[in-house]
């Protein structure tokens, strides 16, 4: 089918200080096989992002450091004012599979808000970078549950294609028509939460599904370092969205700071993560959960 048969899609890609991804985003964007129109928000990088996008003419948008949330608002603001039917939003460090835009526009619809890449890492594509939650009768996540994600392609029931929850903001196509009823990300969240609010607005409105042969390249999360803010962020958000979206919330805040704090020992090391309850990262910690109850959000660390 002619590009100019398809919905009019703006790929929206945030940036901050990773040209080298960003780079092979862009490639990869290029190579699709239904060309959406692409727009790059950067978020004021300094390692010489503005420049190379001039040089290759390539449209975007620079920002001062409004944080995730702030890129992705600005992104469907654009996607609104030029009249798109579809934003297709992603961090620089993915990548999409050349086939995953035209493949996601086959399951879009009337009653369909947002469909969504299934993200899997770049060197071994049938494992997820973010693994996909089961799901209870009341379409929230599981608790209680001896596997309570599916970590590979090949786990999920044979014959699915579409899977009701996702990941945002990796791969992830969103109807502007019906993202008006959602409203606009809340960039009050600043890093982290903000994509997981907005995929719960966008359920209690209309269809949001995974495709899963629709693949997003990913690097390897697991064996990162977590930087100190991230962990205020994190824990303080996800408490925030418990108490918003989700059923069970106290035994899910629980799990959080559990999940939190296993991940720092695991990556960062055993001294790091008793710093957290006595040393000098406890500034990041216990903030984290009383904010997280009093529901205060918006920037407090850089």
């Amino acid at each position: 089918m002619p590009d100019n048969q398809y919905p009019k899609v703006l790929a929206i890609v945030v940036t901050y200080n990773r040209l080298e991804l960003l780079q092979r985003c862009v490639k990869y964007l290029q190579e699709q096989t239904v060309k959406p129109h692409i727009l790059i928000i950067n978020n004021s990088s300094p390692d010489g992002t503005e420049n190379w996008l001039k040089e290759n003419q390539i449209d975007h948008i620079t920002q001062p450091n409004t944080g995730s949330a702030g890129g992705w608002q600005r992104g469907m603001s654009e996607g609104w004012s030029r009249q798109f039917d579809y934003v297709w939003m992603m961090d620089d460090d993915g990548y999409p599979d050349p086939r995953a835009l035209e493949t996601l526009l086959g399951h879009t619809g009337d009653d369909v808000v947002c469909v969504s890449s299934l993200v899997v890492k770049e060197n071994a594509p049938d494992e997820l970078v973010f693994g996909l939650p089961k799901i209870n009768k009341r379409g929230g996540s599981v608790i209680f549950s001896f596997k309570r994600k599916y970590n590979k392609l090949s786990e999920f029931p044979a014959g699915t294609i579409k899977y009701p929850h996702l990941h945002p903001f990796n791969g992830t196509l969103i109807s502007l028509k019906l993202a008006q009823k959602v409203g606009e990300v809340d960039t009050s969240f600043f890093m982290y939460g903000d994509e997981m609010d907005y995929f719960y607005r966008m359920k209690k409105m209309a269809k949001v599904f995974t495709i899963l042969p629709a693949l997003h390249f990913h690097p390897d999360v697991s064996q990162r370092s977590i930087e100190k803010k991230k962990v205020y962020y994190f824990i303080r958000n996800t408490i925030i969205l418990n108490h918003a979206h989700l059923d069970k919330a106290f035994l899910r805040d629980i799990l959080t700071v559990l999940v939190a704090m296993y991940r720092i020992m695991r990556r960062n090391g055993f001294l790091q993560f008793l710093s957290y309850f006595f040393g000098r990262n406890a500034k990041y910690f216990y903030p984290a959960i009383t904010d997280g109850y009093k529901k205060k959000k918006g920037k407090r660390f850089e």
